[in-house]
């Protein structure tokens, strides 16, 4: 999307995993971040993409705010977000009486996110420190697909999450009706930003792998719209906006008859 540079994604023919193969090195993707095509860590309202974003940001915000309250083990305990970004979501819980701390690797997303709302927020080693059993509830807002330790990770959330704690991570779905449509020009494999693509099949088998139990997956409705207006500028597409957003309706009606085909899901998991 931002170098134009091509990436190969290799495929399990056993399992359906994918993954970005030779993606650059944690010390050098950076740079493929460093656009402003990538809004999620910026305040910016520069565009009708932009402007879009962050309209539905603030409704799928009380979305979340609301879901993670109705799934969560207990109404307010110890909330850790990992890749939190400016710290919307924190904050928003904050207010909710949670206890909440923030994984940022962006430093200035870190400094902006202190500066605005006054969050405790640290870089990426600090999941590795937390201490067993002290997370009532973790959440991964598109942010699993980024990391380069995927299994450490993993392995690192089932630790700190309480017996009863509860996981929220969302994906991107490989197998949605809008990848299967957009193909190589859909704008959520986002290579080489994107190093690991699920579908519900494969990620519940790695769950699984992780010592972890799927007990509910939700659609994300506003995210075909989105994916769709950055796929159809992917294509170079006359007016890709325009057309994108109508597309994007289509493929959220579809959706509605079939979760697994959403564009991109929250996976809820709880400790085996």
């Amino acid at each position: 999307m931002v170098s134009k540079d091509f990436f190969s994604v290799y495929q399990c023919p056993q399992c359906g995993f994918a993954f970005t193969q030779d993606f650059p090195a944690e010390s050098e993707i950076g740079i493929y971040y460093d656009a402003p095509e990538y809004v999620s860590h910026t305040d910016s309202h520069k565009g009708i993409i932009n402007t879009l974003y962050h309209q539905a940001r603030k409704i799928s915000l009380r979305s979340k705010v609301r879901f993670v309250q109705k799934c969560a083990a207990v109404k307010a305990g110890t909330l850790l977000d990992i890749g939190c970004g400016t710290g919307y979501f924190l904050d928003a819980m904050r207010h909710h009486k949670w206890i909440v701390t923030g994984i940022e690797k962006s430093e200035p997303t870190r400094k902006y996110a202190h500066e605005k709302f006054g969050l405790n927020i640290q870089d990426s080693e600090y999941l590795f420190e937390i201490p067993a059993k002290t997370k009532d509830t973790i959440t991964l807002w598109h942010v699993l697909e980024h990391l380069e330790k995927l299994n450490e990770t993993m392995a690192n959330l089932h630790r700190i999450l309480k017996d009863n704690g509860v996981l929220f991570i969302a994906l991107p779905n490989k197998k949605s009706v809008d990848a299967r449509y957009y193909q190589a020009d859909w704008a959520a494999y986002d290579v080489p930003r994107h190093l690991w693509h699920f579908s519900p099949d494969d990620f519940e088998q790695f769950a699984a792998k992780h010592h972890f139990e799927l007990v509910k997956i939700k659609g994300m409705p506003f995210d075909p719209f989105y994916i769709s207006m950055l796929s159809e500028k992917n294509k170079g597409t006359f007016a890709g906006s325009l057309l994108g957003l109508i597309k994007g309706g289509w493929f959220f009606l579809r959706s509605l008859f079939n979760t697994r085909q959403s564009s991109s899901l929250i996976y809820i998991l709880k400790k085996k």
